[in-house]
């Protein structure tokens, strides 16, 4: 006899679609579908083709580089779309350049300062460590990646760091791994585990010969977007072809609208035969009247019995204004930057989508400078300590946090305010807020002090507030009060 167990367990098997040998044929039939359920692949039945992608495989350096940069570079030189984009987001990645805040080493700080704002930095002689930043930027952006070569030279009894900013065009992938086992990606030589070992670099663009920089020597930026990339993609690779589009579409447009702007005028006569002749003929041999061939203002003509004249209108083109603004905002996407920012329309801009759109702009600017821009500074910085130390024949304890320039404000009254909140509740340093305006902190307090000082030696009183917390350089006379320290040259309360 079967237990109670046994029998739960039947009762529960003939309620079970895929087990009732009782059920119905529509039960029967719907139970395989239920168990086929998955994502289906992308299919577009609207192309001859369809949307078959290759694989899903991303490359070391992709074998279509070289022609995506050819044509990024091409737009950024002669297209003014792209060229805008290039010059904005290397404006406000960089812009004047990312500065270091040195503490703990007032030497280092002196040293590191007067060698990055004099062109001793540069190989060439022609730009200062700042520029170099710029121009290394914009090579990435446009052409996909840029590489700097670090070099130490000997100046008398002294070590200078240079820098020379390497065309990407100029990396060798035909040149041989120095190593057995390593891999050349377009110039980049890897070791078999994906570490980089060194690069290739071509001294002129039409040399086949090549030297070797070490990884130590050489910082290569791009912007890594996905694991085990060796070489940039040139910023708006995705709308190149749209950008040219729009550049062709509207050079075509222009010649159209040249036609369209042609006025034509036709003589129509019942007498063709007649003594009238053509225009530009003399219609009268005694009379001497040559009908004009030209029309303009003020013009009266006197037409013959029968004639009469016909103007030519061609027929207007339109859509245009659509066409390029949709294409623009393509490019902008593309880009990654804002459609007024490339195009400067601002026929339907307002506050709300300017800051709507600048902020989005400014946090892929933020993610740019944290992963890419920074980590280039600080490697450069750590190489030139190394060259101070060897000068000093000490080592440093200098920190380094690095400034960005500051951003303009949209709303200069309310972000004050929203500034002075932050300070208030603690959320923000005094410290913080200096750096983001683009300035060095013990740079402005050395400065409000020399400022201070100065105040106090007029006679007059300098009183700085910071929300709850105010600072007060004010006049003290000794013999009034004959605890104060004459070499003060004020007080802070």
């Amino acid at each position: 006899m079967a237990s109670k167990r046994q029998r739960r367990n039947a009762a529960a098997q003939r309620h079970q679609p895929g087990l009732n040998t009782s059920a119905s044929t529509s039960a029967v039939k719907a139970a395989p579908r239920l168990r086929q359920r998955a994502y289906r692949p992308p299919k577009d039945v609207t192309s001859p083709g369809g949307w078959t992608p290759t694989t899903a495989q991303q490359e070391y350096a992709p074998g279509a580089l070289p022609r995506i940069r050819s044509a990024a570079r091409d737009l950024a030189q002669n297209n003014p779309y792209a060229s805008r984009a290039i010059a904005v987001l290397t404006q406000h990645a960089v812009g004047t350049g990312i500065r270091a805040s040195v503490r703990g080493d007032d030497e280092f700080e002196r040293a590191f300062e007067a060698w990055a704002g004099s062109t001793d930095a540069d190989r060439e002689g022609r730009l200062t460590l700042y520029g170099l930043q710029n121009l290394a930027t914009r090579v990435m952006f446009e052409a996909g990646d840029a590489l700097l070569i670090m070099r130490e030279k000997r100046l008398a009894d002294r070590l200078t760091l240079t820098l020379q900013v390497i065309d990407p065009e100029q990396l060798n992938s035909g040149a041989a791994p120095r190593e057995a086992g390593n891999k050349n990606f377009q110039g980049v030589e890897v070791y078999p585990s994906g570490q980089i070992y060194g690069y290739h670099v071509r001294l002129r663009l039409d040399d086949s010969s090549s030297v070797f920089i070490p990884r130590r020597d050489a910082v290569h930026m791009l912007e890594l977007l996905y694991p085990g990339q060796m070489r940039g993609i040139p910023r708006g690779a995705q709308a190149l072809a749209r950008a040219n589009g729009v550049d062709q579409f509207m050079s075509t447009a222009l010649a159209r609208a040249k036609v369209e702007a042609c006025l034509t005028a036709f003589v129509i006569t019942d007498h063709p035969d007649d003594a009238g002749g053509l225009l530009g003929e003399p219609g009268d041999p005694d009379s001497g009247f040559l009908p004009p061939e030209r029309l303009e203002p003020g013009l009266i003509v006197q037409l013959a019995p029968g004639e009469d004249v016909k103007v030519a209108q061609p027929p207007s083109s339109g859509g245009m204004a659509d066409y390029v603004k949709i294409g623009l905002q393509s490019v902008a996407v593309a880009y990654g930057v804002t459609y007024d920012a490339i195009s400067g329309d601002l026929e339907k801009v307002n506050f709300s989508s300017t800051k709507a759109g600048r902020l989005e702009f400014n946090r892929g600017i933020d993610s740019l400078r944290a992963h890419t821009i920074f980590p280039a500074v600080r490697r450069i910085i750590a190489r030139f300590k190394e060259v101070f130390e060897a000068n000093a024949a000490r080592a440093s304890d200098a920190s380094v946090t690095l400034v960005a320039p500051g951003r303009e404000s949209v709303e200069p009254l309310k972000d004050a305010q929203t500034l002075s909140l932050d300070l208030q509740m603690g959320v923000k340093t005094w410290a913080q807020a200096v750096r983001e305006r683009g300035y060095d902190p013990d740079d402005q307090i050395r400065e409000l002090a020399d400022i201070a000082a100065k105040f106090a030696d007029a006679g007059l009183v300098f009183k700085l507030s910071l929300g709850p917390v105010s600072i007060e350089a004010a006049v003290v006379d000794p013999d009034e009060d004959p605890d104060a320290d004459p070499d003060a040259p004020g007080s802070t309360a």
